[in-house]
Order: structure tokens, then C-alpha cells, then sequence
């Protein structure tokens, strides 16, 4: 279950909250953004234990016969390019200027049902290309119970989609606005410390990545 937890921390997801605030923000009801969260949740849920309790066990014993084995040189090749993606993303956002934000009408756009219905399943096939997703899955397989998969796959969507859900309570209780203002707020008094602390966290995990890798190189073994 620990397991699970830290999966879905790992695959939290801010682009469905986004997209729900601004479903609000097209005018659409509260029925029409519960339609798309029940599409999203069952399609992701349903899909993932049907594969776990069909090929979930045969999937992990076919992934650790094809994933290299802890000393291989696989990984230092893919350290040292997360830590180069990373001071990249770091240096972008360092030395780009500040975006100029413009203020946009509100326009009143209200979809269909089946739209809903059918935008929810679209957003349960990107979850298909979480990596957390499969793990998640590929432990469900393991157990051999439906059942064990099934909560498995629950915590992890209510772990991964922890801001969706913030975002769906405030629509449900009339509060989406005030949400946004205290982000907003939030955002005025803290964003600088937290871009410093961010960036701070990414290059010393690109330093350990570096080093880690390095090591490997020099002496066959690795650091971490």
C-alpha cells in the first residue's frame, strides 16, 4: 500500500484540475464536470484492472526479464540525461523573462453529455502513458485478486489525482472561486521562494545523478 502511495505522489497530475476549473469557467454545471470525473475515474480504474488481473503477473515477469539488471551501464546513460533535462528545464526557467499574462472574456461555452463522457475516457487513455500507472498495475497482477487490484488502482487515482479532486469539492460546495483567489494570493507572496527552493532541489538531484553516473564510469559500481 506504502508502495502505492508513493506511485501516486510520483503521477499527481495538475492538468485535470486545470482543465476542470476551466470547464467551470466555460459555464458548464456541476452534473456535466461529475459526468467527466465519473468517465475519467471509471475508465482509468476499470481498464487497469482488467488488464491487471488478465496479464498483470505474466507483465512482470516479462518486464524484469527485459529490464537490465542494477549494474548495467543502461542506467548511468539514463542518469546522466535526466540531469542534463534537468538543468536545462532549470536554466530555461532561470534566465527566461517574466510572461506577460492577458486577461481574456469569459466565454460562456457548454458541451454535451456524451462529450463529457467521452473527454473523461480520453483523459483515462493519457493515464495509459503514466509510467505509475503500469507499476501500479503490474502489483495488482501480482497479488492474483481482482479485488486487491481494484484497491490498488483506487488509492492511486485518489493519491495521483489529489488536486482534481480539490478542484471537483470546490465546484460541488459553490467555493471554485474562492479557491482561485487564495492560489492567486498564495502565488503573489510565495511563487519567488518556491521557483529558489524548487531549483535548488532539481540541480542537487542533477549533481547526485551526475556523480552517481560518473562513478559508475570510473570505477564499474555504482553510488546510490
Amino acid at each position: 500500500m506504502l508502495n502505492t502511495i508513493g506511485l501516486g505522489v510520483l503521477g499527481i497530475d495538475p492538468i485535470t484540475a486545470v482543465y476542470m476549473m476551466s470547464m467551470r469557467l466555460r459555464g458548464e454545471g456541476k452534473s456535466r464536470i461529475t459526468l467527466f470525473s465519473l468517465s475519467f475515474a471509471g475508465s482509468t480504474i476499470l481498464v487497469g484492472t482488467v488488464l491487471a488481473a488478465s496479464m498483470g503477473a505474466a507483465a512482470a515477469d516479462a518486464l524484469q526479464s527485459i529490464l537490465p539488471d542494477d549494474g548495467s551501464r543502461f542506467w548511468a546513460i539514463a542518469e546522466l540525461a535526466v540531469s542534463i533535462i534537468i538543468l536545462i528545464w532549470v536554466a530555461k526557467r532561470v534566465f527566461a523573462g517574466p510572461k506577460r499574462e492577458e486577461k481574456q472574456p469569459r466565454e460562456i461555452v457548454r458541451g454535451s453529455a456524451l462529450g463529457h463522457v467521452v473527454m473523461g475516457f480520453v483523459f483515462a487513455v493519457t493515464s495509459f502513458t503514466d509510467p505509475t500507472f503500469y507499476a501500479v498495475m503490474l502489483i495488482g497482477g501480482e497479488s492474483r485478486s481482482v479485488v486487491t487490484a481494484t484497491l490498488l488502482l483506487v488509492l492511486w487515482f485518489v493519491v495521483s489525482q489529489c488536486l482534481a479532486m480539490v478542484v471537483y469539492v470546490a465546484v460541488q460546495c459553490n467555493r471554485l472561486d474562492a479557491l482561485a483567489a487564495r492560489l492567486d494570493e498564495w502565488k503573489a507572496r510565495n511563487l519567488e521562494s518556491f521557483d529558489l527552493v524548487l531549483h535548488g532541489v532539481l540541480i542537487v538531484v542533477a549533481i547526485l545523478l551526475t556523480a552517481d553516473a560518473t562513478a559508475y564510469w570510473l570505477t564499474g559500481g555504482y553510488l546510490l
